[in-house]
This record gives C-alpha cells, sequence and structure tokens, in this order.
C-alpha cells in the first residue's frame, strides 16, 4: 500500500510531466473558496480513456484513493479539494475531444475536458442552429461535470441530467459500462433514446463516485425563430407568495418552458458592481424592487410566440409591479443570436457563455477582478447552500425569510438566487460572500452555512446538491438507502478506490 510505488507506475503510463507532486502543484489543488483540512497528495493528467483505466488500475493494486475532477471550476461547493486526505486527483482536463455532433438529430458526446465555451465555439464554426444550456458560472467550466453534478441551466433543455444519455464509465474493477443503448453493436439509438432496455444505470452515476465518466452525449436545443426576454419584479416581500404561484401555473400549463431565474435586489447589486454602502447604491441603480426575474417565451412561428406571450401577461400581470418583454423575430444561428450579445442576461438565455456572474463573486475584494479570473486563487470567499423548496408561494416565502434572518445574524449580505426548472419544486442558492484574507471570516462563513442548512431541513427544505466536506452533511435517512448504497459500492468498488461517498 505504497503511495511512491504508485507513483513510478503513473509516471511510466502516463508519463513525468502528467503526474506532479510539487508542492506549487497541490497548493493550486488544495485551495477552494472556503477553508478546507483534506488535503491531495498527487495530481494525475491522464489523456484519453486507456489511461484513465490503467490510473485505475494502479490506484486499486497499491490501495490508493482518486478523486476525478474535470475542469475544477466548481467554485462554492469545493472546487478540485477531494472529499477525503491523501487522496490523489485525478484530472481529467486533457480528455478534451468533442467526439461526436448530429446537427439533425439535436445532440453532441463529449469528454470530461470539454468546457461550454469549446461547445459554443465548434457550434458558432458551423453556424448551427442548436446549442447547449449556458451555465451562470464559468465558460471554462465542464460541460459533462455540470451535467453529472445536475447543474441547471437557461434554455428549454435547463435541467441538464434529464437530457443526457449514453455514458460511457470506467469501473476501478476495470470493466466498462456504457449506458442505454451504448452497450449494443449496430444500432442508432445511443444517443438518440436515453434509458434503453432493462435497468436505467445511468443515474448510480450522477451525484455518485461509483465511476468514472470518460464522455456522454448531451441533447441540444433550437434556436426558436421568436425569443421574448421577459423581465419582472415585486416590489415586497409580501408580493412574493402570488408571484410564485402564477409562475408555477404558467410552467405546469406549458406556456413557460424555458427555466425562471429569481434574484433579490442585492444579488443582482452584486452583478454590477463592486461592495459599497449597499442601500445607497441600490437606490443608485434603481433597484427598489425587493424582487427581480427573468425568463424566457419562445416559438417556432411568430403566432406561437405572440399566443404565449398573451397568456403570460394575462397571467403574471396582476402578481407583478413591473414587467418588461423584448422580443426578437427571425432565423437564429450559433453566433448570429436574436438578442444582443452585449446583454449578459440575453446571453445566458441562448446559450453563449460569459463571465459576468463569476465576477460577482469578487464582491468583497479592495481590487477590481483581474482578467483570468480564478476565485480560489484569488481569496474570494464563495459558498453555495443549494436547497429545493415546493413552488408554492407560503413555502418559497418561509424559506426567503429564513435565508435573510440567518445570512443577517451571521454577518453577511443576503444574496439571494433561486431557479425553477420544473413546475413543482424551485432550486434555491444563497450565496455567501466574503474575503478569505478578512481574519475570522472563513470560520463565519462555515457557521452561516451550517444554520442555513438546518433552518433549510426544519422547513423541509433538503439539499438538491453537496459541496465538499465540510459542506455534504445529509439527514438521517427513514429508509435502507445507506445500506444498499454500501452494497452497490463494494459491487461497482469493491476496493474504495473512488471513495466511500
Amino acid at each position: 500500500m505504497s503511495l511512491a510505488a504508485a507513483l513510478l507506475e503513473w509516471r511510466a503510463a502516463l508519463g513525468l510531466p502528467h503526474v506532479a507532486d510539487d508542492p506549487a502543484t497541490l497548493l493550486a489543488f488544495n485551495t477552494a473558496t472556503f477553508a478546507t483540512t483534506q488535503r491531495a497528495v498527487a495530481v494525475l493528467r491522464p489523456a484519453d480513456a486507456a489511461q484513465v483505466r490503467e490510473c485505475l488500475r494502479i490506484a486499486t493494486r497499491h490501495g490508493q484513493r482518486l478523486h476525478p475532477v474535470s475542469r475544477g471550476c466548481n467554485w462554492g461547493l469545493g472546487s478540485r479539494v477531494p472529499p477525503d486526505d491523501g487522496a490523489v486527483v485525478l484530472d481529467l482536463s486533457r480528455l478534451d475531444a468533442i467526439v461526436d455532433f448530429d446537427e439533425t438529430m439535436a445532440w453532441i458526446t463529449v469528454e470530461p475536458g470539454v468546457t461550454f465555451a469549446q461547445v459554443y465555439a465548434f457550434l458558432r464554426e458551423r453556424r448551427s442552429r442548436l446549442f447547449v444550456n449556458s451555465i451562470g458560472g464559468s465558460p471554462r467550466a465542464s460541460v459533462l461535470a455540470n451535467a453529472l453534478a445536475r447543474g441547471d441551466g437557461a434554455g428549454p433543455y435547463g435541467d441538464r441530467w434529464s437530457h443526457v444519455c449514453g455514458l460511457e464509465v470506467l469501473l476501478s474493477t476495470g470493466e466498462t459500462i456504457r449506458t442505454g443503448y451504448g452497450r449494443f453493436a449496430h444500432t442508432p439509438l445511443a444517443p438518440l433514446h436515453r434509458h434503453g432496455v432493462g435497468p436505467a444505470l445511468d443515474g448510480l452515476f450522477s451525484q455518485s463516485s461509483l465511476g468514472v465518466v470518460t464522455r456522454l452525449t448531451i441533447w441540444l436545443a433550437p434556436l426558436p425563430h421568436s425569443i421574448q426576454a421577459a423581465r419582472f419584479s415585486v416590489a415586497t416581500d409580501e408580493r412574493l407568495p402570488g408571484l410564485i404561484d402564477a409562475l408555477r401555473t404558467l410552467t405546469l400549463e406549458g406556456t413557460l418552458r424555458w427555466p425562471i431565474g429569481l434574484w433579490n435586489h442585492t444579488r443582482v447589486l452584486s452583478t454590477l458592481e463592486s461592495r459599497g454602502d449597499v442601500p445607497s447604491r441600490l437606490q443608485a441603480r434603481g433597484l427598489v424592487h425587493r424582487w427581480h426575474g427573468l425568463t424566457a417565451l419562445t416559438g417556432m412561428t411568430e403566432l406561437q410566440g405572440r399566443a404565449h406571450r398573451e397568456r403570460f401577461v394575462e397571467l403574471l400581470g396582476p402578481a407583478v409591479d413591473s414587467w418588461n418583454i423584448e422580443e426578437r423575430i427571425g432565423e437564429a444561428r450559433s453566433g448570429e443570436e436574436l438578442l444582443l450579445e452585449q446583454e449578459p442576461a440575453f446571453c445566458f438565455l441562448q446559450g453563449i457563455p460569459h463571465e459576468e456572474s463569476v465576477r460577482s463573486v469578487y464582491w468583497h475584494k479592495p481590487s477590481s477582478p483581474p482578467s483570468g479570473l480564478d476565485p480560489d486563487r484569488d481569496g474570494c470567499g464563495v459558498l453555495w447552500s443549494c436547497a429545493a423548496a415546493p413552488m408554492q408561494g407560503a413555502s418559497v416565502l418561509a424559506a426567503m425569510n429564513a435565508i435573510h434572518a440567518v445570512m443577517a445574524d451571521h454577518g453577511f449580505d443576503p444574496l439571494i438566487a433561486a431557479m425553477g426548472l420544473q413546475p413543482r419544486a424551485l432550486h434555491l442558492a444563497p450565496l455567501i460572500l466574503w474575503d478569505r484574507e478578512v481574519p475570522g471570516r472563513d470560520d463565519a462563513a462555515l457557521a452561516c452555512h451550517t444554520a442555513l442548512r438546518a433552518a433549510f431541513e426544519g422547513l423541509g427544505c433538503l439539499p438538491y446538491r453537496v459541496g465538499t466536506p465540510p459542506l455534504d452533511a445529509l439527514p438521517p435517512s427513514l429508509d435502507d438507502h445507506d445500506a444498499v448504497m454500501s452494497r452497490l459500492r463494494d459491487a461497482l468498488d469493491p476496493k474504495h478506490c473512488l471513495g466511500d461517498r
């Protein structure tokens, strides 16, 4: 069980430049946007699936634990830091091929290192009529990793995990799994049909460490012929329940097919400028309303778009204090979108990657964000607390009130975002920001995160996504989930080479 012996074999398999255990590399991989205690002891950078398989084989033989990462842009949830002390990071960023693409059937197959910016450039070069739903995070983030983490985005396929198929998974046993129809020869169905026949195994590899996913297929959405960016706001917290209930009706009936973004006024301010006197800045920016929302009404014809708009205004109008709809009609292609590129919110709606949301995590830093944003490197304190709430006005208001109270009690600005990906539940994402160079703020932020989690649990709002320790606590299961997962781990990863979680 020797790390030194394993490193010798990994260097022989990957080449000396692609196995690192020097202090500078380890410092970068062991740095997150909040305080952590677990430390990686080496970094492996395989070039392809065959080398990934060899890394797993060597780790299993020598009893070493691996922590796969793709691009490491998981800021606020752990970055590249492993969940276990003494783990070896398996950096998959060199697996960066767009393996296959079909414009007619609207899908693209990618490896772990493929970024949102790379997919957009690929589609733009081909003047594609398709797009991949963008994220609010970095354009340098991995498309595959975001899907496996069940991340969200804008567009009709904003619930990204529901629109992927054809996973290729390498197990520490040396076995390979191809989900859906990917396990069969001589069929075109692998990128077209998610579940295939028989038990669907793909869910085992989402938000888990049971295997290493080396490729998957993501379904792309057509750019609409008619797109209407709809902004709306309510002036007070008391108006929020009516807004939530109206949005639920619009999504349930199918008028709204695109995700809904909702932000409190302080979160909007944080995306526009550096922190100062918050009340006066809100007034100066005209952010007098408490809650601001954005969604899109779309159609493949002008008539369809107009019908959606009429219903949207009819139902939402009485529930809001202001609304505005900006419409564009035409033949859109990647790189020739209908809405202006310089507007970050409109970029977000059309799959155009940008870094404006990432800039906001520098809110507490004393100087302007540098070029080449890297919150880990730059000492930005960032913590997400991700919880799901029923899409009911009263439930959402109770959760928002709890967030405000907890964050104020711990001395943090209440920066709140919410995303409606489906009609029955809302994803809540309060953001804790601070400057890590200020003594004591790391501890205060973790205490705030713990208090938020407790407040959410008290309301029955549980995490939809967790980060690396210490962010991974969950309430106890009422059933035999943990025992069954333990047996699955023993079957798929018998030496626990990829972890216990």
